[in-house]
């Protein structure tokens, strides 16, 4: 009897510990522009808040729809490029968007064709931490599209 209310407390321990662990990153607002079906890439937006005591790092972002790299937009002798990078920050109590002109995913190599909008894209997002963070991503033109201009002031 002690030995397995001392594995229930084990497995309750566990699954608590990862219940608090996975409350430390949300995922809010995460869209893809909507690109013609030609495109060979279209961009993943979201934004990231970090509710926990230490920074962490986003690593990757998948989808069964095609391949995902992390990207950084940046002003280089007059041009602006995507850099590729491998990580991207999230501070301790801080947030993180990933929007245009800034940090973004770039997908690829399309598994289902490109995504359309009114379409809805799995992401699976993998942090430093071991956590992974499954969110859905609506295709649309704009951010601002399902806003249905409602603003909080």
């Amino acid at each position: 009897m002690k030995k397995s209310l001392l594995i229930f407390l084990a497995i309750l321990t566990s699954i608590v510990s990862h219940w608090t662990m996975a409350q430390d990153v949300m995922v809010e607002n995460a869209w893809i522009r909507a690109m013609p079906p030609t495109s060979r890439v279209v961009p993943i937006y979201l934004t990231m808040k970090n509710n926990g005591d230490q920074p962490i790092k986003l690593l990757a972002i998948n989808s069964p729809n095609g391949r995902i790299e992390l990207h950084q937009t940046v002003m280089k002798d007059g041009v602006m490029r995507m850099t590729p990078v491998q990580k991207i920050m999230v501070d301790s109590k801080g947030k993180t968007l990933m929007a245009p002109g800034g940090y973004h995913g770039m997908m690829m190599n399309f598994t289902q064709g490109v995504p359309t909008k009114g379409d809805s894209v799995p992401l699976t997002l993998t942090f430093n931490n071991g956590e992974k963070l499954k969110v859905m991503a609506a295709v649309k033109m704009n951010n601002d599209e399902d806003m249905h201009h409602h603003h909080h002031h």
